[in-house]
């Protein structure tokens, strides 16, 4: 809120020589906003005194412009990998909002986060769980609220790594997966946690939505406002580890039907498939562009 309000602190201010007055502007600014809520026991001196002497720290440490500096790299034929945060659907523009985090979590986020023209991406690698999680409010066409959702978590061990949250769990949603392929022009997509799907009968895969008996291909307008009924396709499971397949060949005949179904109804080709935890069980389908 202090960058859209235009008066927030940039990195490059701890080395002006009037920081300590942007500073001390900002922190009276927030302080008046604090008045106006009941009183909490914070030792701000304290505080204020550790966070100085981080920025001791921080200027020991060589400072670039960021945009010169990528775009430096790319013009001497160097390769950028810029990994997003958070999911495409928290995207502030284009998520469910209001259930949406505060910034760009899309591929644009690239240029206007670094600096970089939307010319010189290249590549745009997809990631995607062979199943769906969500993490607390928000739509959720293709939750499954009952036995093998929790299933899904268990194996998937959806749970927040910092606080322990329970994530929710459901089938992969093919409606969201085509809009964010589209909205971030993903090239190629890599499909995580398939492993998690091993010992499912039966695995579901969302193909569309009814919203008053009418299908739809398309995310509503205001996808919290309606009723949605996730329209579900049902493949066979195939109730083997897939540690030990090195080659697409090698996975089982109903993995491979299931990862070649999403890769049609997609439209976009899967290079990658991680096949258990372990960080080298990846299954390379097809050849990986970088």
């Amino acid at each position: 809120m202090d960058k859209t309000g235009r008066n927030g602190i940039r990195v490059g201010d701890i080395e002006s020589a009037d920081f300590r007055d942007k500073y001390d502007a900002l922190k009276n600014k927030h302080l008046a906003l604090a008045s106006i809520y009941p009183a909490v026991e914070f030792d701000l001196e304290g505080e204020e005194k550790k966070w100085v002497q981080s920025l001791n720290c921080l200027k020991t440490l060589q400072l670039v412009d960021a945009e010169y500096y990528i775009n430096e790299a790319l013009n001497q034929g160097k390769k950028v990998l810029a990994e997003g945060a958070q999911g495409s659907m928290l995207d502030i523009d284009f998520g469910t909002y209001p259930f949406v985090t505060s910034s760009n979590t899309l591929t644009a986020g690239v240029c206007s986060g670094l600096g970089v023209a939307p010319s010189k991406i290249g590549e745009v690698i997809g990631i995607s769980k062979a199943y769906c999680t969500r993490v607390g409010s928000g739509p959720f066409p293709s939750e499954l609220d009952n036995q093998i959702g929790e299933k899904l978590r268990k194996e998937g061990f959806e749970f927040g790594s910092t606080t322990g949250r329970a994530r929710r769990c459901g089938w992969i949603d093919l409606v969201q997966l085509k809009y964010t392929i589209m909205l971030n022009g993903v090239t190629q997509i890599v499909l995580t946690k398939i492993d998690v799907l091993n010992s499912f009968e039966e695995i579901g895969v969302c193909t569309g939505y009814s919203i008053a008996g009418q299908e739809h291909k398309t995310i509503p307008y205001d996808i919290n406002a309606v009723s949605i009924e996730p329209i579900v396709t049902y493949f066979s499971g195939w109730n083997s580890s897939l540690a030990d397949a090195m080659t697409f060949s090698q996975l089982p005949k109903n993995a491979r039907t299931l990862v070649q179904y999403l890769e049609e109804q997609l439209s976009t080709k899967i290079s990658i498939i991680s096949t258990s935890p372990d960080r080298n069980s990846l299954v390379f389908k097809s050849e990986f562009i970088d």
